[in-house]
């Protein structure tokens, strides 16, 4: 997927943070483990890394996710994936999934999901705001 695809969906989820009483920012041309931090009322403190992709399964290197993990504790923050499977509806706010990442399997170089198991496991935006992910 392109760079601007990806960062016009960061943008939006940025933009949706702070419409329903968050606060985020964009890490802009990070290259680094995150894509957004953010601040939830539901959930407090959050390191994301965003991916838009057109297959029916997310494969994360394992150093992204690795990465994106050690910055989460570092800031006592959740770690969060959000996958905006461009070619498919979810039904969920801005067409994400949040995936934590215990939630994908972890393979030799890389870190999977396919799109069923997401659906299932994974959580709405909207849940950032409505309540803690040990309810969800």
């Amino acid at each position: 997927m392109s760079y601007r695809k990806g960062a016009d969906f960061e943008r939006r989820l940025v933009e949706y943070v702070r419409r329903h009483g968050g606060e985020a920012v964009r890490v802009a041309g990070s290259g680094g483990p995150v894509d957004v931090v953010a601040y939830a009322p539901a959930l407090g403190h959050l390191a994301i890394e965003c991916k838009v992709r057109r297959e029916d399964r997310l494969y994360v290197r394992r150093e992204e996710v690795e990465g994106l993990v050690a910055f989460a504790e570092r800031f006592r923050a959740e770690p969060l994936l959000a996958w905006n499977p461009a070619h498919r509806r979810t039904g969920f706010a801005l067409n994400a999934i949040l995936l934590r990442p215990e939630d994908l399997e972890r393979r030799e170089r890389s870190y999977a999901v396919d799109y069923e198991t997401a659906l299932r496991v994974g959580l709405d935006p909207r849940r950032l705001f409505t309540r803690s992910l040990e309810e969800c």
